[in-house]
């Protein structure tokens, strides 16, 4: 019987501790504040994306482990540069996201981030896993790190010789070599663009030059054997994730 209370005792229930959850809408944030909360940690959260209101809240506030709601899709450049901002500034930073892609992780580390925590996780788990960071235990071994920025390293000289053609397009142009994707003729393109047809001539002809091919049919079959079509433009190039 008093074996068996001390191994109740024995698992914590209380942690001390300052945690900023920095997510816009998850339901994910709301559960683990009210945990954390319950089991003593001060929480706060920051329903914002935006840099300067980090910041403002960095300066304004003591935290242990800054928590960083990031995802695959136009939102990651700025979501990875929350955890930069987060990691400059001292506390320990780790990720909150529903894809656990392992280069997303690992650019979560690039950033700065020392764990990921994944929204499809029990909540317990996800606690226990803020708790050892409280704790100051590492989640991620020396070993663990350095395999993971080898491979981000190895995928983004990949990326930038598969796209590095594609990266010497301006807006424009590019613009254009993805209505040309869609089947418009240049024609139809000079009219829904509200420009001449010799712009948009001359603006494709760019388009061949740059990416070394001869015709509108090899542009678009260059771009659609790379992938170039599928990518979310405001990403950056080594991160072009689906």
């Amino acid at each position: 019987m008093n074996d068996h209370k001390e191994t109740a005792t024995s698992v914590p229930t209380s942690i001390d501790g300052t945690v900023l959850i920095v997510d816009t809408h998850s339901m994910l944030a709301g559960g683990l504040a009210m945990v954390l909360t319950a089991m003593g940690c001060g929480v706060r959260t920051l329903k914002s994306s935006s840099i300067d209101d980090l910041k403002a809240e960095l300066s304004g506030h003591h935290f242990d482990i800054v928590l960083v709601r990031i995802q695959p899709g136009p939102t990651l450049s700025n979501g990875l540069e929350l955890v930069r901002t987060a990691a400059n500034e001292g506390p320990m930073v780790a990720v909150i996201s529903e894809s656990t892609h392992e280069l997303l992780f690992a650019a979560s580390v690039d950033a700065g981030a020392a764990a990921m925590l994944a929204t499809g996780d029990p909540i317990g788990d996800t606690v226990d896993r803020v708790v050892t960071l409280l704790r100051g235990q590492d989640l991620l071994s020396t070993v663990e790190r350095a395999d993971l920025l080898e491979k981000l390293q190895h995928h983004r000289s990949a990326r930038e010789g598969r796209f590095m053609p594609f990266e010497s397009l301006s807006r424009r142009e590019g613009e254009v070599l993805r209505l040309l994707m869609d089947g418009m003729s240049v024609n139809k393109i000079a009219e829904t663009s509200f420009v001449s047809v010799g712009t948009v001539r001359t603006q494709v002809k760019a388009v061949l030059r740059k990416l070394g091919v001869s015709s509108q049919v090899a542009a678009v079959a260059l771009a659609y054997k790379i992938g170039w079509d599928q990518p979310d433009t405001d990403l950056p190039v080594d991160l072009r994730f689906r």
